[in-house]
């Protein structure tokens, strides 16, 4: 991991309150996938899945809760970001490019970069610093 002082500059760590939203998770998410990509989940309304394979990555996860009493798992989505998402391994992301899905929430390249949709500013360890705004 990077180091940092006070004459560095990093992305990483910032949110929109405003651009979080409550959705419903597929089976299978748990808290360990808070921090991940997600993608739509056609299979439900308002629902959310781990970012598949070149799936468009539409947020990154936040919290998940539980509510198995009423037969339901919610969680809320930052739909605009610049935070940390985790490189699959073995994938190549560099600075300027754009990830898309990879599997379970995690990301790789983007065949083509497409800013208008997120560009990789940093890269911290096996983690990307993607801005999605």
């Amino acid at each position: 991991m990077a180091t940092y002082s006070h004459q560095n500059v990093t992305l990483r760590g910032f949110h929109w309150e405003v651009s979080s939203l409550t959705f419903n998770l597929a089976t299978g998410i748990v808290a360990n996938d808070v921090g991940k990509g997600v993608s739509v989940d056609t299979s439900g309304p308002n629902k959310v899945k781990l970012a598949a394979d070149g799936d468009t990555i539409i947020g990154r996860l936040a919290s998940v809760e539980d509510r198995s009493v009423e037969g339901t798992k919610i969680g809320a989505v930052e739909l605009q970001f610049a935070n940390i998402l985790p490189i699959k391994a073995g994938s190549v992301v560099a600075v300027g490019d754009t990830v898309v899905g990879a599997g379970a929430g995690e990301v790789k390249a983007a065949a083509t970069p497409n800013h208008s949709a997120n560009f990789v500013a940093e890269i911290i360890g096996t983690n990307a610093v993607v801005v999605k705004v």
